[in-house]
């Protein structure tokens, strides 16, 4: 245990995901051997995002503007939709340059042990995708279901033994 400001500094970070104490530790030192100019342009980029950044309004990905860049794009295509868990997971997805349809981000997992269940994710909203009624998909398959209606309902979504998204009833 440190003193007063460095311990705060210490216990600030441990609270960031993927950080531990040690980590913690390490990273307070560092920022404490920096230069003034560094510490302060880290302040300001760290003031400045929470500023700016918000979650675009259709697809609930990190964005700057009302609506990310990947909603503005006409060139994508409205009637493919990948549903991704995180922020990252988006990330991942076009950095192999192959998916050409739109995202809906969920904000998590559910994960009853942590008391988190579809009312903590976006699972309810994929509505906003829908547009121009032209652009929406077309049906295929057995459990189909047309969210086009403002009183439809979204099916449940979980993970499966492996791993993979399924809907369902329950």
């Amino acid at each position: 245990m440190y003193e007063g400001v460095v311990q705060d500094l210490i216990d600030e970070l441990g609270r960031l995901p993927g950080v531990g104490p040690k980590s913690a530790q390490r990273i307070a030192f560092h920022l404490l051997q920096a230069e003034p100019a560094d510490v302060r342009r880290l302040a300001d980029v760290l003031i400045e995002v929470k500023a700016k950044v918000k979650f675009c309004s259709i697809c609930f990905n990190v964005s700057e503007d009302e609506q990310c860049r990947i909603c503005r794009d006409p060139r994508r295509d409205p009637a493919v939709l990948c549903v991704v868990e995180e922020y990252k997971d988006v990330v991942a997805i076009e950095r192999t340059r192959e998916f050409r349809g739109r995202y809906h981000v969920l904000g998590g997992a559910i994960s009853p042990i942590d008391g988190i269940g579809p009312d903590q994710l976006r699972i309810r909203e994929p509505h906003h995708h829908r547009g121009d009624p032209r652009d929406r998909p077309q049906p295929r398959g057995r459990g189909h279901r047309d969210l086009s209606h403002p009183d439809a309902e979204a099916p449940r979504l979980a993970r499966d033994a492996f791993g993979e998204w399924t809907a369902g009833r329950w």
